[in-house]
């Protein structure tokens, strides 16, 4: 070797290049010979699954897809609430060399016509609650490229039972690929139009690992994964972790969250790991006397979707006093953890994101394209393994977010002395009122600090003078009344007076995604539609 810098491998040429790494998979969490079979992989509803039992049927739809005639690269949708069988029909389609697509089971059919007919998948597995939907959708003609639904909920010919009755029980057809593409998650929209953010098998499994790592997961580790299956959050925070590790998962069966019910859960079946979001953790501190629980198995608890407060964060370690508690920022094209705060520096660093995750790398990038100093605002950049391969059918798309192997966020932060992330806001949210940049999150933060407001919003609305003007969109507590006027006085002396709102909108409740996510787009098409004067 002459030392010559290339972009190829190192590599003698007497040593064989070994295939063994591409054939590491999300398969191959279920065909570990170490495992021991009748371990608890799955716990849902009171129905287990255990980890040959899931092997099994995951090489059985393996078959199965295949003997239908999907070939390595199509789609395959999964349109259903959370079940016990979803990660193994997940695997079983990455086991036929298929790509998933994990649909939101709350959409209107118009709006999974539309995501099928992007995907373009050919078979799509459905549960009772959407059968009816699909089957009118193909019958008015809207689905022409899906060949083949299979009923998760019945025995009938065209089922899931079905198929893995007829499928062999012997090991898959195909090989998976650590660079297949794994899945197609359509993001949840808090700007609008989905994108189709492609995840590989490579990922899935380098985020996983991250987070055995990083929060300490092993095979006697458990979760109780509250969220909906088809979104990040739901199976890429922790899920895939702890099966990564040989744990167990406990799905709570979709629906209303119920706090006192999610301890009782946790307490009763000495869960060790979770993911509560922001909007799960204030009702769970609400639940009257805590003394009834005994949270002591809990060692993990993670929070994403937005910054907790100083106080938001000391009242949970008090309640949970024997448990980490560690804060993460995380997005669907970037992986479910790219940094975390530990939990020794959260009081320490109130409203921080953490710093990078194993394997992980942050920039911040002003509009030059320059890194920008400590303290300065910019654009959050992510590169790390878990990272998508691209948007599904959107070259341009993908060319302008994935730039010298750096994920463009779209994000807008900055770090401090002691590289810690501060997340500012969205880079699309950040409103420019006579010339002046204003980020959201300044104001939110400080109308957060009112005891009457239970939640808050702020967009831009158009404005013929100003280009745009602040408005702030407001959720009360319970019996509680607050003016506009009132809402604009409590903000003078806080923040400059040309950061202070000039519009106030009550509302009921914030319209939001799987996570607890608000969708200012919708908000902002309220307003306008109200008229903002």
């Amino acid at each position: 070797m002459d030392g010559s810098a290339d972009d190829s491998a190192v590599w003698l040429p007497e040593c064989p290049r070994a295939d063994r790494w591409q054939t590491l998979a999300v398969p191959s969490l279920f065909e570990r010979g170490g495992i021991d079979p009748t371990h608890p992989l799955v716990v849902c509803d009171g129905a287990v699954r255990r980890y040959g039992e899931a092997r099994d049927r995951m090489r059985r739809l393996a078959h199965g897809l295949a003997t239908l005639g999907v070939v390595p690269g199509e789609r395959v949708a999964l349109l259903a609430a959370n079940r016990l069988d979803y990660l193994e029909v997940e695997a079983g389609i990455a086991a036929a060399r298929g790509i998933m697509v994990a649909l939101n089971w709350r959409l209107e059919p118009g709006e999974l016509a539309a995501i099928l007919r992007r995907s373009g998948a050919v078979a799509a597995l459905v549960d009772a609650g959407r059968l009816v939907t699909v089957a009118q959708l193909r019958v008015s003609g809207e689905l022409p490229m899906l060949r083949h639904v299979l009923a998760l909920d019945d025995g009938g010919p065209s089922s899931l039972a079905a198929l893995l009755a007829d499928a062999p029980d012997g090991p898959a057809p195909r090989t998976a690929r650590f660079d297949d593409l794994h899945e197609i998650i359509f993001t949840s929209g808090t700007t609008g139009r989905p994108k189709g953010a492609v995840w590989t098998n490579g990922a899935v499994l380098f985020n996983s690992l991250q987070q055995i790592v990083d929060f300490r997961i092993g095979p006697d580790s458990s979760t109780y994964t509250i969220i909906d299956l088809y979104y990040l959050g739901g199976r890429h925070d922790l899920t895939w972790a702890v099966l990564h590790a040989g744990g167990t998962v406990h799905i709570k069966p979709s629906g209303n969250f119920d706090a006192e019910q999610v301890l009782h859960y946790v307490c009763e079946h000495r869960i060790t790991h979770v993911l509560w979001v922001p909007t799960m953790i204030y009702d769970l501190l609400r639940v009257p006397c805590p003394e009834r629980f005994d949270t002591r198995c809990l060692q993990f608890i993670m929070c994403g979707g937005q910054p907790l407060s100083a106080v938001m964060t000391q009242a949970v370690q008090q309640r949970f006093p024997h448990t980490r508690f560690v804060q993460v920022y995380g997005l669907t094209e970037g992986g479910g953890s790219v940094t975390f705060v530990p939990d020794r520096a959260l009081l320490d660093k109130p409203g921080s994101a953490g710093r990078p995750s194993l394997h992980a790398a942050i920039r911040i990038v002003a509009d030059h394209g320059q890194d920008c100093p400590v303290g300065a605002e910019g654009e959050i950049w992510v590169r790390a393994p878990s990272m998508i391969a691209g948007y599904w059918d959107e070259p341009e798309l993908t060319s302008e977010a994935l730039a010298d192997d750096w994920l463009r966020t779209g994000d807008v932060g900055h770090l401090d002395a002691d590289g810690y992330l501060f997340v500012t806001g969205r880079k699309k949210d950040m409103i420019i009122s006579g010339g002046m940049n204003i980020f959201p999150s300044e104001i939110e933060d400080v109308l957060r600090l009112h005891a009457a407001v239970a939640d808050v919003a702020v967009i831009g609305v158009p404005h013929e003078r100003w280009g745009e003007q602040v408005c702030a969109v407001v959720q009360l507590h319970e019996d509680q009344m607050l003016t506009g006027d009132q809402v604009v006085a409590y903000c003078a002396g806080q923040i400059a007076s040309y950061k202070k709102p000039s519009v106030v909108r009550f509302v009921a409740s914030m319209p939001r995604t799987a996570t607890g996510k608000v969708q200012k787009y919708l908000l902002r098409d309220q307003v306008r539609a109200e008229g903002a004067a």
